[in-house]
């Protein structure tokens, strides 16, 4: 009889507490510019634990660490991964910043102590209610070669150098101001004057 009591208050206690986080979160509002709590935290990372098939928990990169390799990935992330998640993986972008939860620095043990296949389902799978998306198709378990080289270099994000860097920022998506303002300057140290529309964008 003791038991069952004990067991009933310890789930009364759990109900309370979870009672008292709702009403404090609704209170709080449901506002992107907050910092998850540690309770959100540990709730989305449990979660993304077990969403993963342990099929892919198991799975080790075929694509070889080749400097080839390694500049495919470079310019797949910087082209469709550094909006968000920065050409150094530290998140700190003007949409990285607006997101719920905020992009991880991927440089740091959070992503780095994962398996490869679990970061290879994460691109391929997305992360539900976050602003992860899916960017795989229905390939048979780890059959796209592409997302094994941005693997690897996420796997080399923690010692990237200033030059590849550099390097990045120069295959980073452009507006069309940004390739007219790049023109004008093209324009300007080859002798040339400079174009009269620089900044104005074209709509179609």
């Amino acid at each position: 009889m003791k038991l069952w009591k004990t067991i009933s208050l310890i789930l009364l206690l759990i109900v309370i507490v979870a009672s008292a986080f709702g009403i404090a979160l609704v209170r709080r509002g449901f506002s992107a510019r907050e910092t998850p709590s540690a309770v959100e935290k540990l709730a989305a990372i449990t979660a993304r634990q077990l969403a993963v098939p342990s099929i892919y928990k198991r799975l080790h990169n075929p694509s070889p660490a080749s400097a080839e390799n390694l500049q495919a990935g470079m310019e797949h992330f910087s082209d469709h991964c550094a909006t968000c998640h920065a050409n150094d993986g530290s998140g700190e972008t003007l949409f990285g910043k607006g997101l719920y939860p905020k992009p991880p620095d991927m440089r740091t043990g959070e992503t780095q102590n994962k398996s490869d296949g679990e970061l290879y389902y994460t691109i391929e799978n997305g992360i539900r209610l976050s602003g992860m998306p899916a960017f795989g198709e229905e390939h048979i378990a780890g059959g796209d070669t592409d997302t094994w080289k941005l693997v690897l270099f996420i796997r080399h994000l923690p010692t990237l150098t200033a030059d590849e860097l550099n390097q990045m920022e120069q295959m980073n998506p452009k507006t069309e101001a940004d390739r007219a303002e790049e023109q004008q300057e093209k324009e300007f140290l080859n002798g040339g004057e400079p174009s009269q529309n620089v900044g104005e964008t074209h709509h179609h």
